[in-house]
């Protein structure tokens, strides 16, 4: 996410977007940002993403509860940048029934009669920009088509049809994915969900006949969710190539269309499962654990139980199925990564804590930017319950080499790569919430419960990395001296609010009440690095995770027989 993006959600949150009611019972913001990410997968312009950002935030003729009125324009357009701007101007004032048919088009000269008045000094829509509110009625359209219950809606064949309207647009490029849907109908459409449901629900049982699922994926060549189900039945059937070949698939399409078709899980999610469910070995986990209920819900937590959660590394293959070889961005994200992995030759022992090259940084941060903050606050009451329902015996002393007086234990959900599975187990909201979103699950990360005793300070320090930023949730804080200072600012905790700091700046925390501070601690990757930079580092941090566990095993399997030897022989 840019700068300019992240402006904009600190700035619509201001305003108040994540409480303004949008449909399904969901906030605006929400609606918002998830627009802005498939217009962003789509590979479009910075500016059409921006204007995604912000599409809906003056009103349309169907959506008449307008965030802003149009008198703030100006305002707007000072952070978004007035291209991005007069793009979600257009999108309000412009009646959907005359851009949709597509009569600007094929009739020469033809203006629509604005739902609002235009400014004099505003220039008369050109076709350049109607087409571009076009795909941005595509990419609202794909974002918020769901049933009630977030399973698959009726969406796709009206996709195609806006998108043929831009077949010969010299403004927009469309997404490749509308290729394949060039023969899709509506009768296509309904058998591609009938087939889907009727898949799903007999994929509990490995033996069950998997035709449904197979026929949805065939009638609708784009949609990826049957296919990962079909590689989840054939690994738990025990055939692993055909299993890798249904995951390849899957994710293939899934990047393709940018945005989850069965919204029960997320996008990220469904992602996670490609990879999970695309590995070389024998998921014996998963096979093992008895009845996988038929929702998507509950096979994404058996099959990432007990899992590192490296997140999905955008491979060459997945380039191409966005519609893309490599793009300028990209390759600036991985030259910037080698960057990094080059510096590891001249940081010696130190290689973990190297800095990685050109990340902007700042000491604190507004938690409004990140969507985890959002979910922790608000599930704040069973966040709380749970974490206050841990045994105390899960506590242990912070280990860490640093200084402090007093006592400081901790409690781990995700330690360095490694899942805690029973602490999860027994916090079910918070985990949730942790595996739902972008947070460092990573070697570089943790995810802990933190608590301070009284009169407890940890003294000044620097974390190891800048790639990562933290998440503190105060669960208890007492009144009281109880506080964080973060380089040259000290902020107190807030019970049921989250405090977000790059712990790469000095940083030190101290508890000079007569009660226990509690918070929750979760690391995020840092805004700065892109999608493409945090699946390489995903990816590196996965096989760094895996060659140490291998090693340890080889360093203990040669110390036990080099204790065997030293023992003297028995006598016989």
């Amino acid at each position: 996410m840019d700068p300019t993006a992240r402006a904009l959600i600190s700035f619509l949150t201001t305003e108040g977007a994540a409480e303004h009611a949008h449909r399904g019972g969901r906030g605006l913001l929400e609606h918002l940002q998830g627009t802005y990410e498939i217009v962003a997968r789509w590979n479009q312009p910075p500016q059409l993403q921006h204007a995604a950002l912000i599409h809906s935030v003056y009103g349309t003729d169907l959506y008449r509860h307008p965030l802003l009125p149009v008198s703030r324009r100006a305002e707007v357009a000072a952070i978004a940048g007035e291209a991005a701007e007069r793009l979600a101007y257009l999108f309000c004032a412009t009646p959907r029934e005359f851009l949709l048919a597509g009569t600007y088009r094929w009739v020469a000269g033809a203006a629509p009669a604005l739902r609002e008045p235009v400014a004099a000094t505003d220039p008369v829509a050109t076709r350049a920009e109607l087409d571009a509110l076009v795909l941005l009625h595509m990419a609202n359209l794909a974002e918020q088509s769901r049933s009630a219950d977030g399973s698959p809606g009726r969406w796709l064949v009206r996709l195609r049809e806006l998108g043929e309207q831009l077949i010969d647009s010299e403004a927009v490029v469309l997404p490749l994915f509308l290729a394949g849907l060039a023969a899709f109908s509506e009768p296509d459409e309904l058998l591609t969900l009938r087939a889907y449901r009727a898949g799903v629900s007999g994929a509990e049982d490995p033996a069950a006949p998997t035709s449904g699922l197979a026929l949805s994926a065939a009638t609708c060549p784009v949609v990826a969710e049957p296919c990962l189900w079909l590689a989840h039945v054939s690994h738990q059937r025990g055939e692993l190539a055909e299993a890798r070949n249904w995951a390849r698939l899957g994710r293939r399409r899934l990047l393709a269309l940018g945005t989850a078709w069965d919204r029960r899980l997320s996008f990220e999610q469904w992602l996670a499962l490609s990879e999970l469910l695309g590995r070389e070995e024998e998921r014996g986990s998963t096979a093992a654990r008895g009845e996988i209920a038929t929702d998507p819900r509950t096979l994404w937590a058996a099959v990432t139980a007990g899992e590192p959660a490296s997140g999905p590394v955008v491979s060459g293959d997945d380039a191409a199925a966005r519609g893309q070889s490599r793009t300028p961005a990209a390759n600036t994200d991985r030259a910037r990564f080698h960057r990094y992995v080059d510096s590891f030759a001249d940081a010696g022992g130190e290689a973990v804590r190297t800095v990685y090259p050109d990340l902007a940084s700042q000491p604190w941060f507004d938690p409004a930017m990140f969507p985890l903050a959002g979910y922790l606050e608000s599930n704040y009451d069973a966040v709380r319950e749970e974490i206050l329902a841990l045994e105390p015996a899960r506590f242990h002393r912070e280990s860490e080499r640093i200084r402090r007086s007093g006592e400081w234990d901790v409690v781990f959900l995700y330690e360095r790569g490694r899942r805690h599975d029973a602490v999860c187990a027994a916090c079910p909201v918070t985990t949730r919430g942790i595996e739902s979103h972008l947070s460092m699950r990573t070697v570089a990360g943790l995810s802990y419960v933190s608590r301070m005793r009284p009169g407890t300070h940890i003294q000044p320090h620097h974390g190891p990395t800048n790639l990562r930023l933290r998440c503190h949730l105060g669960i208890t804080v007492p009144d009281g001296d109880c506080a964080i200072r973060v380089d040259d600012e000290t902020r107190a905790w807030r019970e049921g609010r989250c405090l977000v700091f790059d712990d790469h700046f000095e940083h030190e925390a101290w508890n000079r009440t007569d009660q226990d501070r509690l918070v929750l601690i979760v690391d995020l990757w840092h805004p700065g690095l892109s999608p493409t930079e945090v699946g390489l580092l995903e990816g590196l941090h996965a096989y760094a995770y895996a060659y140490a566990r291998q090693l340890n095993r080889y360093w203990s399997a040669n110390a036990d027989a080099a204790a065997a030897s030293a023992r003297p022989p028995t006598r016989g």
